[in-house]
């Protein structure tokens, strides 16, 4: 597993001389996120969110968030999409530990969390590598087979998103799964594997590790020849993803526990 300082089996703050030093996370000031989209189930409609001490400590409007938050840092991330981080639960071919140095490069595509160790089955979860591996991936969902995905330790592999088309768009039509499923895969997926429990969405309460993504055009798509268990009618707010029909999105800033990894953002005040 790859660790970092910043906290106990995540990314941490990176820096290119100094990867073994494990500090405690330094306390930061409350920052409030604007004008975003939020990708979650339980405020689908919130347009800012907070992260304090670690934590997403409130999401809702903008501007009842600026009447109540009004003294924390505000980060303009206006059009952005705000989305659980990615879990690369097969950083490696064999079972060697992960490679410190490529940590920066991954959280720069939004992976938050790197797990040594081939595909396959690990922790009553199916390991998949969606860009170099085949697999039937409906079969898989209707059986009630928990599944996680990762690069294989393979560059052709290392962009997360590109797991995500790996079985939506790559499998035989009769095999491909929503693009919903394929990120739960991706994300919430992998948090199991790690021994964790995730909601897979972002809600009040749970720890402030997420990915800032730059605008985007967003659907909800489902590829799969049978019927899915969630409705694609905007109506159903259901949360939204990228078309990744039009390529892949921006990592603008990357979080881990409410500190950043990854930077493009900058500061902006609105």
């Amino acid at each position: 597993m790859s660790v970092l300082p910043g906290g106990r089996e995540t990314l941490g703050r990176v820096t290119e001389n100094d990867r073994t030093a494990q500090q405690p996370a330094q306390p930061t000031s409350p920052v409030l996120y604007t004008g975003i989209v939020l990708y979650s189930n339980q405020d689908p409609e919130a347009s800012a969110m907070l992260v304090a001490d670690g934590l997403i400590a409130w999401t809702g409007p903008e501007d009842t968030a600026r009447m109540i938050h009004g003294d924390a840092e505000i980060v303009d991330a206006t059009g952005c999409l705000i989305t659980p981080g990615f879990v690369d639960a097969a950083a490696t071919a064999d079972g060697a530990a992960a490679d410190p140095a490529q940590d920066a490069a991954a959280a720069a595509r939004g992976i938050v969390l790197r797990l040594p160790g081939p595909t396959g089955e690990r922790e009553g979860v199916q390991v998949l590598a969606p860009v170099t591996e085949d697999a039937d991936y409906l079969d898989l969902l209707a059986a009630g087979t928990p599944l996680a995905f990762g690069s294989g330790g393979q560059d052709p592999g290392a962009d997360p998103w590109d797991w995500v088309r790996g079985a939506t768009r790559r499998p035989a039509a009769d095999q491909r799964i929503s693009d919903r499923a394929a990120f739960l895969a991706a994300t919430r997926g992998g948090q199991r594997v790690a021994g964790r429990r995730h909601p897979g969405s972002l809600q009040t309460g749970i720890e402030a590790t997420f990915v800032v993504w730059e605008p985007w055009d967003l659907t909800v798509q489902s590829r799969a020849e049978r019927v899915d268990s969630w409705s694609t009618d905007p109506r159903a707010r259901t949360p939204l993803l990228p078309d990744l029909d039009q390529g892949t999105p921006r990592a603008l800033r990357t979080v881990v526990d409410g500190t950043p990894v990854h930077d493009r953002l900058g500061r902006g005040h609105g």
